[in-house]
């Protein structure tokens, strides 16, 4: 009996520390109610950010930009596009110490920025370059920030996520190029 009181005190441990240590979202993205949105053809619709040209001939690209302040975690999203030829589709993840990391979808240009010029504390002008994380698959992704700013950027104490960005870019005159990005989230220790 005195085991199985132990094991059952043991059981109940465990499934405690679970839940305690379990991450929760601290960042969902709703595209209608955050849509700060440049751009003629991108459009905002519940939890779906997409781009449509309408037909083959027309062009352009848009990007929506949501300002935060997190503590890094992992990330997850849904991204996918139809008839696609010369797109751009990827998602900016931006620190409180001005570096960056572009993930960019299987088949899509990769950003035109290299990098961001900022200020330091003495009022002078530095460089941060970009990271670029390409070929990602156009489908559900989750990746871990922390473990991704820390193979690319260094050590990730004391840093912060400060914006999350995304681009759909149609530059083909020959398909139409319909992109979405969904369910947006990052997440956190509770």
């Amino acid at each position: 009996m005195m085991g199985f009181v132990f094991l059952l005190l043991a059981v109940l441990a465990i499934l405690y520390f679970q839940t305690t240590s379990a991450e929760k979202i601290i960042y969902e993205g709703n595209f209608e109610d955050d849509c700060n949105l440049e751009g003629d053809f991108l459009r905002c619709k519940g939890n779906e950010l997409y781009l449509d040209t309408q037909n083959s001939s027309l062009t352009g690209s848009g990007v929506w930009n949501k300002e935060v302040s997190l503590s890094p975690g992992k990330i997850s999203w849904n991204w996918e596009g139809e008839d696609l030829d010369n797109f751009s589709l990827w998602l900016k993840v931006t620190f409180s110490n001005h570096k960056s990391i572009y993930y960019v979808a299987a088949g899509s240009k990769n950003p035109q920025s290299e990098g961001d010029y900022y200020k330091d504390r003495e009022s002078r002008r530095r460089f941060s370059p970009s990271v670029v994380i390409a070929g990602i698959p156009r489908s559900s992704v989750e990746r871990d920030l922390v473990e991704d700013y820390t193979r690319y950027c260094g050590s990730a104490e004391n840093i912060k996520v400060v914006s999350v960005s995304a681009e759909l870019g149609d530059n083909s005159t020959r398909h139409r190029n319909i992109l979405k990005i969904s369910d947006l989230k990052i997440y956190g220790q509770s």
